[in-house]
């Protein structure tokens, strides 16, 4: 979890390149493995995957060798269907003579295409929608190797998030990089690209804490509180509250209410791009569908 463009994809895509192969730099004292290994790399959409993971991994089109993964060691680069020049399936000759492949993959194609494989490594590049996030680790749970997130937390304080900084585990660490730990940037630099962010992103973009005013409001989980649906009696308080929106999802919320058995119910809609007037009137479609008293 760390700032933008200190080097953290570059730091991920070397490592898996150390697994792929079985080649570490001396003085590694990290995690190995003593075999080839079935290995996933995973970015937001297929085209952000080639300009980031796949060009680090590789290197350009046409230059395949020239990245993280030595020359002497790939073996194969199977194209993807659909977008050029993205690789679907990276084959690398590990130090026994095994092959390891590395699988890249979009957080865009959904969570679907994130089941039933078994791995025994997984890179996510950028923070996914915690569905996709769950989907992707129970691939590494029969092998039980590791995992490693590398982001920027402009989501703020989500559910993946909350995963790492507030349900503490022996199983999960993280390791932090602001923009004074990047040594490839002067102090004129780093001056220069703090002052160029709104103030309200500067800690997210350069220290790497997740941005106020984005991601969950409330942290406790929401299994704790469901209860089974029931009939709201006609004399609760009805309260509804809107929050109309273009770029981010417009939601309606209603809840009803004991005042004196302090028991509350609650509903909820989003609707995505619509004017206030269209917002309105699919609230009013949905309405019977929300099991809230009328």
């Amino acid at each position: 979890m760390a700032a933008n463009q200190v080097g953290k994809t570059y730091a991920a895509a070397m490592e898996l390149a150390a697994h792929a192969c079985g080649q570490y730099p001396p003085g590694w004292q990290g995690y190995r493995f003593d075999r080839a290994i079935r290995a996933w790399a995973a970015g937001e959409t297929a085209e952000v995957v080639r300009a980031t993971i796949q060009l680090l991994l590789l290197g350009e089109p046409g230059q395949h060798g020239t990245g993280c993964i030595p020359k002497s060691a790939l073996l194969e680069v199977v194209p993807a269907r659909g977008t050029a020049e993205l690789a679907d399936i990276i084959r690398v000759r590990y130090v026994s003579g095994d092959v390891s492949t590395i699988s890249l993959k979009a957080y865009s194609q959904g969570r679907e295409r994130f089941q039933g494989a078994t791995i025994d490594y997984l890179w996510l590049d950028e923070e996914p929608e915690a569905s996709i996030f769950s989907e992707a680790l129970t691939r590494t749970n029969i092998a039980r190797g590791p995992s490693i997130l590398t982001f920027t937390p402009l989501k703020g304080m989500s559910t993946v998030v909350k995963r790492y900084l507030l349900d503490k585990s022996p199983d999960r660490h993280v390791t932090t990089m602001t923009l004074d730990d990047a040594a490839h940037y002067s102090a004129e630099d780093r001056a220069r690209i703090t002052a160029q962010y709104p103030e309200h992103e500067r800690d997210t973009r350069t220290r790497g804490i997740p941005q106020m005013g984005s991601g969950r409001v409330f942290l406790v989980d929401e299994e704790k509180l469901l209860v089974d649906p029931f009939e709201c009696p006609r004399h609760w308080v009805r309260l509804g509250g809107v929050d109309f929106g273009w770029t981010h999802y417009a939601t309606f919320c209603e809840c009803v209410g004991s005042r004196s058995r302090r028991v509350l119910s609650g509903a909820n809609t989003a609707v995505a791009r619509a004017d206030p007037a269209a917002a309105c009137q699919c609230r009013e479609v949905l309405a019977p569908t929300l099991g809230v008293a009328a």
